[in-house]
């Protein structure tokens, strides 16, 4: 009898809801790794995931791009551009969905801007989180970067997410990118004109527009700090924690946080801006400032300068063609277009430079020329190449070793390469500060860089030995 107590609805498949309801637990079962799979997972990609006491979330891995929550378009449109999820991102986005603050140790170019934005499109999307009406001056959603060039990369990747949820109609979900280097007009137009809900920021300008009151940060739902450790090392500290104090406190907005290595400063930071996080560290989290294994590292000791220079060309003659992504660090502007030039009177005709007296159009369109391989090698300064995220770079020449070994280290950590060079001074006898790329009495600076202990730690085994509920 129809509305009998027990009688289940058909649906338009024929199906009951009981019938569905099962499909769905087996599905979301499907999607996540067994037990016995999670911790051969976390074993093969060095994976440790620790708790704060007390806290009851599910951490097993997913085993594909289904997870409980997530847009039916945004899922299909993963599965169609790519293989599978990138360790970092199958292991936060159960913990990100069950509303946990995030802390994320791993490598740049390990897909952590998907690892963050599927999450938020998602939960907008099942009205999980309060959508505003556009144009409208309050992003809910807000991602800081330490670089123009990492901001733009992170709001491409949202752009093309947002498409892939609305069908095209990106008003729903306005993505802009704010950055210093050009004019602030432009930005203000864009804002006022076509709103914004995803602001992809570095923190100088996202300052300067909120305190002139051309963005409103109150009603942040959705915080992301990305390459924290750059930013920090980087001097911004003071204008995130200013950014932060306006918007609303950890607990009541979600936030996550990425880093390529995990010193004090990022752990303090954590400590004061995430609610009880869940920390997921991909390799080697604590043995501090570690290079990437996968990279096959070369430090060539050179006695002096024509010495050095003579090595660069015996390398790209090795290495080099005209259809692969060379990249040569360097400490100084004037050592940049030094470098540019004597490379193209030796016959690299497509050489280009990149630093940061550049305008951001020249800057945009030189990284642009260098991903389709119009031009390489590219000469770049240590601090205009951070936050780089180029793919398939074959080689990374360290022409001037950096001022200090850690630099050295960051700069293999964030790459995806075969081969790392670095050119590096005598130290044996008396310094040479011409090698180092330092004039004669100018101050070095100094950085110490101490791996910071994760709290409440939960050793992986240990989680293992509890079951599924708890991998």
């Amino acid at each position: 009898m129809a509305g009998a107590k027990g009688a289940k609805r058909k649906h338009e498949n024929g199906k009951t809801e009981t019938e569905l309801e099962t499909k769905a637990k087996k599905s979301a079962s499907a999607s996540r790794l067994t037990l016995e799979k999670a911790k051969a997972f976390f074993e093969e990609h060095g994976i440790k995931v620790h708790l704060p006491a007390g806290k009851d979330v599910d951490i097993t891995p997913l085993a594909g791009f289904q997870c409980d929550g997530f847009a039916k378009r945004l899922t299909k449109y993963c599965q169609k551009k790519f293989e599978k999820p990138t360790p970092i991102q199958a292991c936060t986005w159960p913990l990100i969905m069950q509303k946990s603050d995030v802390c994320g140790i791993a490598k740049t170019g390990s897909g952590k801007t998907l690892a963050f934005a599927m999450p938020y499109l998602s939960m907008s999307r099942l009205g999980e989180l309060d959508v505003f009406e556009q144009p409208c001056a309050s992003p809910r959603f807000v991602a800081m970067a330490p670089t123009r060039e990492l901001a733009m990369q992170i709001a491409e990747v949202c752009c093309e997410l947002v498409k892939a949820l609305t069908a095209g109609d990106e008003g729903l979900y306005p993505v802009q990118c704010i950055y210093g280097g050009v004019p602030k007009r432009e930005q203000r137009q864009a804002i006022t004109e076509t709103g914004v809900d995803m602001a992809i920021c570095t923190p100088g300008r996202l300052q300067d527009l909120v305190e002139e009151s051309t963005l409103d940060l109150s009603y942040v739902q959705y915080l992301v700090l990305d390459e924290a450790d750059r930013m920090l090392d980087m001097g911004f500290i003071d204008s995130v924690k200013a950014l932060i104090s306006k918007m609303p406190k950890a607990g009541k907005r979600q936030t996550c946080m990425f880093s390529a290595t995990w010193p004090a400063t990022v752990h303090a930071l954590a400590t004061k801006f995430l609610s009880e996080p869940v920390h997921v560290g991909i390799g080697s989290v604590d043995e501090g400032v570690v290079a990437n294994t996968a990279i096959r590292q070369i430090v060539e000791v050179i006695k002096n300068e024509k010495e050095k220079q003579t090595r660069l060309l015996f390398y790209l003659k090795k290495h080099y063609s005209p259809d692969k992504k060379v990249i040569i660090f360097g400490l100084y502007k004037k050592e940049i277009a030094w470098l540019e030039t004597f490379l193209w009177e030796k016959g690299y005709e497509k050489v280009i430079a990149l630093q940061g007296d550049m305008s951001q159009d020249k800057r945009t369109q030189a990284l642009a020329d260098f991903k389709a391989t119009r031009k390489t090698p590219l000469i770049a300064t240590d601090v205009a190449g951070r936050g780089l995220d180029v793919q398939d770079v074959e080689l990374v020449i360290n022409y001037t070793f950096p001022l200090t070994i850690e630099d050295r280290f960051l700069l293999a950590l964030r790459t995806f390469l075969p081969i790392c060079i670095s050119f590096s001074p005598d130290l044996r006898g008396p310094p040479n500060k011409s090698l180092l790329g330092v004039p004669t009495g100018a101050p070095r600076r100094k950085r110490h860089l101490r791996t910071a202990p994760l709290s409440s730690p939960i050793c992986t085994t240990e989680l293992v030995k509890k079951g599924a509920r708890s991998l």
